[in-house]
């Protein structure tokens, strides 16, 4: 199984007989930036990770033979066709592609740590206190493990070792292996991930005759839909109306406790400020008027969501409710890293 951010793929299900590969990189080059191509046969797997230029790494599993970087990437490139493959695209941040694409390569830095000995609670805290960018192994004793990313000291999402690979990005995820490490006993081996570039850059061909039908950082940003981020926050604030209607502990409507946690935020984020109106959400609806940039408008609603649930209770429950919406709003909270 290769370790790659398996949430929404952007396109899946296709078939590399009927694909060009080296075309359908150069065509989410422009539109993604970067991401990772997963490939999946009876006796193959594969993955090509790539950013705006050039596929800068790949790693091929073929019949019990391991081909990395350049081989790897020639070997799937040009044979693709004869392969039959099972194809999937999936966003990757840019920032963290070099921790995805190096991580096949990772390296043990402290191995077999016990429960007996290691609290995981505290090896998480003391990574994170070391900026830290890898991975924790968590193998739970008669119980499930997983896997803990950590990148530049944020635990930045796990996945469960049952081999689907999905990226869990809930606080709930993190919490759950350590109860269960406590609960049961465990090992952990933490792997580090260097973020230097990969020897492999590969330009997808065919070459490109100067920027065209490629987009920028800045518009690859203003391509992310603000009517989508609208729904997606939409459906956030929703979520959390409906658990705290539902908790009869609570006293007072739902706007009122949302705008007095808006007011509290206005040194940080002016535009929640009540009075100006800028941000608006009623009935499972939100509209934004003001000018701040969308990442920080994101930022902002689910840091007040968060910091809504926890004070009353709320959160296991709230990210069980997030389930749903997590797979609708898959592209746009990787795009903005939320992490519920």
């Amino acid at each position: 199984m290769f370790l790659i951010p398996r949430e929404k793929p952007v396109v899946e299900n296709l078939n590399s007989y009927y694909v060009d590969i080296a075309r359908l990189i150069e065509h989410y080059q422009g539109e993604l930036g970067a991401g990772v191509v997963h490939f999946q046969s009876p006796v193959s797997e594969a993955v090509l990770f790539f950013d705006e230029q050039s596929i800068v790494n790949g790693f091929l599993d073929h019949r019990r033979q391991h081909f990395h970087g350049t081989d790897a990437v020639e070997r799937v490139v040009e044979g693709a066709g004869r392969n039959n493959f099972t194809i999937s695209v999936y966003r990757i941040l840019p920032e963290r592609l070099y921790f995805w694409a190096n991580l096949p390569k990772s390296k043990v830095v402290y191995a077999d740590l016990t429960s007996e000995f290691t609290n995981l609670e505290g090896l998480i805290r003391k990574l994170e206190a070391e900026k830290f960018t890898g991975y924790i192994d968590v193998e739970v004793k008669n119980a499930q493990g997983g896997l803990l990313f950590i990148y530049k000291g944020e635990v930045i999402g796990g996945s469960s070792a049952d081999g689907a690979g999905n990226l869990d990005r809930s606080e709930q995820y993190r919490q759950d292996l350590i109860q269960r490490s406590k609960e049961y006993g465990g090992n952990f081996n933490v792997s580090r991930v260097m973020l230097d570039e990969p020897v492999t850059a590969k330009k997808s061909a065919p070459e490109r005759a100067g920027n065209s039908g490629k987009a920028d950082s800045g518009s690859r940003e203003a391509k992310i839909d603000s009517a989508r981020v609208m729904e997606m926050l939409g459906g956030l604030l929703y979520a959390l109306e409906s658990v705290v209607r539902s908790n009869r502990k609570i006293r007072g409507d739902f706007e009122t406790l949302l705008n007095r946690k808006f007011v509290e935020k206005v040194d940080k984020y002016e535009f929640l400020d009540p009075f100006a109106a800028e941000f608006r959400y009623a009935e499972g609806k939100a509209q934004f008027t003001g000018s701040a940039d969308q990442k920080k408008l994101v930022a902002a609603v689910a840091e007040c969501v968060t910091e809504i649930a926890e004070s009353h209770g709320l959160l296991v429950r709230l990210q069980k409710n997030l389930e749903v919406w997590r797979r609708e709003f898959a592209d746009e909270i990787s795009a903005f890293d939320i992490r519920l």
